[in-house]
């Protein structure tokens, strides 16, 4: 029998060159107190678009829109070791302030891609920022 497993986005909200990293709350059950992009599960009946776009707001109250996915990753997800498939996606910032779910996220900075590789210790995330730094730079 197959293998279940979950859909995961990372949404590299982008701001004039800045990446936005937001710290998990230390009470999270996955990589609490980690620096990270914003990342999130589709739900049931989402497109993997709308799954971005929704957990940029709920996390961040920001609007943002979708440039284009960039980048596949692959993961086990806390103790439990849910496996997740996702796809990254560069988020334009269109308006809003930064607000946080501090039940998810406790601190938030606009850095530029070599300050996030300084903060974000994930390596799925550090590829991401990676390659945002090499989309920017085009």
């Amino acid at each position: 029998m197959p293998g279940i497993f979950k859909i995961a986005v990372e949404g590299v909200v982008e701001k004039d060159g800045l990446i936005l990293i937001t710290k998990r709350s230390p009470e999270r059950d996955h990589a609490p107190g980690e620096w990270e992009t914003v990342t999130g599960r589709v739900e049931n009946g989402e497109t993997l678009e709308e799954g971005v776009l929704r957990e940029v707001k709920e996390e961040t109250g920001l609007t943002v829109a979708v440039v284009k996915p960039f980048d596949t990753f692959h993961f086990y997800r806390g103790a439990i070791r849910d496996e997740h498939q996702g796809v990254s996606f560069w988020c334009k910032y269109v308006s809003g302030d930064v607000v946080l779910d501090t039940t998810e996220q406790v601190e938030y900075k606009w850095v530029t891609p070599d300050e996030a590789l300084t903060y974000i210790t994930n390596e799925n995330e550090r590829r991401s920022i990676t390659i945002m730094k090499e989309l920017l730079s085009q």
